[in-house]
């Protein structure tokens, strides 16, 4: 194994956007027996330098806007100085491998980022022109009750540009990564509330889903917002996806979804209770058993698509949209003259 300072013209490497202040790019894979075309990383946006594996030898790119293949000699002499270990790196594996690439990532002055090899290729990307058609109707639908939000569907690394995402599970910097499928309800260019949609290909297909909305607008009505849609745009991701799945790791979101959803338990049995007090106690008992948590299912028939659709509407009517607390600038009022000041105040702690 070599090191090899290269262009990034030879796996036409593109930045693509920045999310929660990470840079994502996109990478082509030339290798003839992977089915795959092309692979997606993201490392802090602060990072010069990214080094991959490519043909059997360990190849740096400079990731700087004009300075493509140039690669100054103090950078270059770090990097001879530091070969065999390197090297060493590379040729470990499993947790030894990740500890040092971590710790050699974080410490080394140059912004460089190795990025760890053989981890899986990406390119499985569903079309989603009938999901966002779906979406811009709803968005009109939207606007006059929440002007400045909308719903948006893509992939992480399709977001707009300097975007921040509040998503279930934060994705790890410099490895490559299957970018996850967000639907999020958007105010400007935050996701303030996300769901992660997956299509899943088991006994039956089915479309997974886990959900997190950000501190600040929590009770909101958000989250029940999204998981309305989820339902709505379902069969727009697969036509063949026969139920909705959510593994509930609070009891409102468990709650949520057998209330006004109509979700079972994974074997199809119902959630059988006559009164709320009673669905508490069969929610209480999941929750205090080993998984610490219950598995619901939504069938994706028309009835309980049309149900979801029902409570997207209804949901519109109590949801709340106002300002954050505090979010409104205050009006400076006009200074006084000199002869007209007043001693300071001592500022309150907040």
């Amino acid at each position: 194994m070599d090191i090899v300072y290269s262009s990034t013209e030879l796996l036409n490497i593109k930045r693509l956007t920045v999310v929660n202040g990470n840079a994502c790019y996109e990478i082509e894979v030339k290798d003839k027996e992977c089915p795959f075309k092309h692979k997606f990383v993201c490392t802090l946006q602060s990072t010069k330098f990214i080094a991959m594996m490519h043909a059997g030898n360990l190849h740096i790119f400079n990731l700087m806007q004009d300075q493509d293949g140039i690669f100054p000699e103090d950078f270059r002499r770090y990097i001879d100085a530091n070969r065999e270990y390197l090297i060493k790196i590379l040729n470990s594996s499993g947790i030894p491998q990740n500890k040092s690439l971590r710790e050699f990532n974080t410490n080394n002055p140059h912004d460089l980022a190795i990025i760890k090899p053989n981890s899986p290729p990406s390119d499985q990307f569903l079309d989603l022109t009938v999901a966002k058609g779906i979406l811009h109707a709803l968005n009109i639908e939207l606007q006059p009750t929440c002007p400045g939000f909308y719903l948006h569907i893509d992939y992480l690394t399709s977001f707009p540009m300097g975007s921040t995402v509040s998503m279930y599970s934060e994705f790890g910097l410099d490895y490559f990564m299957r970018p996850p499928l967000l639907l999020c309800l958007m105010h400007g260019n935050e996701c303030v509330s996300s769901i992660t949609m997956k299509v899943r290909e088991r006994e039956i297909i089915d479309i997974n889903i886990d959900s997190k909305t950000n501190k600040r607008y929590e009770g909101r009505k958000f989250n029940t917002l999204l998981r309305a849609v989820a339902i709505m745009i379902s069969k727009s991701l697969s036509n063949r996806a026969e139920e909705l799945t959510s593994d509930a790791i609070n009891k409102i979101s468990a709650r949520l979804m057998i209330t006004l959803f109509n979700a079972t338990r994974l074997d199809k049995t119902a959630f059988r209770y006559e009164t709320l007090d009673e669905l508490n106690k069969i929610i209480d008992d999941d929750f205090s058993g080993e998984r610490g948590g219950t598995e619901t299912r939504v069938e994706l028939n028309e009835e309980n698509i049309a149900r979801a659709t029902s409570v997207f509407h209804d949901t519109l009517k109590r949801m709340n949209c106002t300002p954050l607390a505090g979010g409104l600038k205050r009006t400076r009022k006009p200074r006084k003259q000199k002869n007209q000041r007043k001693q300071r105040r001592t500022r309150k702690p907040h």
